[in-house]
């Protein structure tokens, strides 16, 4: 990135139009240069009020894939292109359920600039919770909530060139040659093992690779090429399906996720393939640990909303 080089920032939303996606729209367009709303065709665009974005629709995919994972690639790789079409130098990609009450576009770009390693123009900047390496390294995840970066590098992570929609998972070439194809039929549980974030980490890891002309792996991708934040920063309040409902992001806190302090200080615990809970610890994080760190994040989704509404008065999301 040449220094003093304009900077144009954009918002892609992908999704439908969901329960909170108005104040979502209305919010980012007062953060970004453009901000984009990649949904679908069929989609009731008239129960959204009048607002600075640009609208692009397209079809859903021939087939869903597990957890929805296709719908997501798609609508996030046309708002991108979209969003280059806009001239947009950097690019967030962000949901339609989750409205930001803390977000600092200022921030972002600071961080994305960051010792940027060679052969890329930014880092990504993105959560720390739902990355986790594996001892298979292929199959670790990145989150995909959620991540800003320049837009040649989001293209990297999110771009659909060579992707079959067809598919109920897209497998990179890399990944077949040093694991073969056998467990796609031999896991009882293929989804979880090969879930959306570890698709998108594995498109991702060979798209860089080719890129760069470099081996990455997990640690390594995460440490050189990656922001890691607590989630918590941006005061996300993920609505539910009903008004008044929010979600929770931090779920499944017997898996080793990465942390803002691992990220800057320490060495990832490595978890093993499949995931297995084979420890008591394990157990008792899912059951006990998970719950309580869960009902934390969803009364301060609560009070983030309660401030933001308060600070920010919408009378017209009253009436769409």
């Amino acid at each position: 990135m040449t220094v003093g080089a304009p900077v144009k920032t954009c918002a892609v939303v992908q999704g439908n139009i969901r329960q909170g996606t108005a104040e979502v729209l209305l919010c980012l367009s007062g953060l970004f240069d453009e901000v984009v709303l990649s949904t679908w065709e069929g989609e009731a665009l008239e129960t959204l009020p009048r607002g600075r974005w640009a609208v692009v629709q397209s079809p859903k995919p021939q087939a869903p894939g597990y957890t929805h994972r296709n719908y997501q690639r798609r609508s996030t790789a046309v708002g991108i292109r979209h969003a280059e079409a806009l001239g947009a130098t950097h690019v967030l990609k962000w949901r339609t359920d989750m409205l930001p009450t803390r977000l600092d576009v200022s921030q972002l770009l600071a961080w994305s600039a960051e010792r940027v390693p060679k052969g890329l123009t930014s880092r990504l900047v993105t959560c720390a919770f739902r990355n986790l390496s594996v001892r298979q390294d292929w199959f670790s995840s990145i989150p995909d909530l959620f991540a800003f970066a320049r837009i040649e590098l989001m293209r990297l992570l999110w771009d659909d060139d060579g992707f079959d929609y067809s598919q109920p998972m897209n497998v990179p070439p890399g990944m077949l040659k040093e694991h073969g194809t056998e467990w796609m039929t031999s896991h009882p549980d293929v989804a979880t093992l090969y879930c959306a974030e570890s698709e998108l980490y594995a498109l991702f890891k060979e798209r860089l690779q080719a890129a760069t002309g470099r081996h990455w792996t997990h640690p390594s991708m995460a440490k050189e090429c990656m922001y890691l934040i607590d989630h918590m920063r941006l005061g996300i309040c993920w609505f539910g399906s009903a008004a008044g409902q929010f979600r929770s992001i931090t779920q499944a806190l017997q898996f080793p996720w990465w942390t803002e302090h691992t990220w800057r200080n320490g060495k990832p615990v490595v978890a093993d393939w499949g995931y297995p809970e084979t420890t008591w610890i394990q157990k008792m994080r899912r059951k006990h640990l998970t719950r309580w760190v869960s009902r934390r994040e969803l009364r301060c989704e609560q009070e983030w909303y309660a401030a933001y509404r308060a600070a920010h008065p919408i009378s017209s999301l009253d009436a769409a």
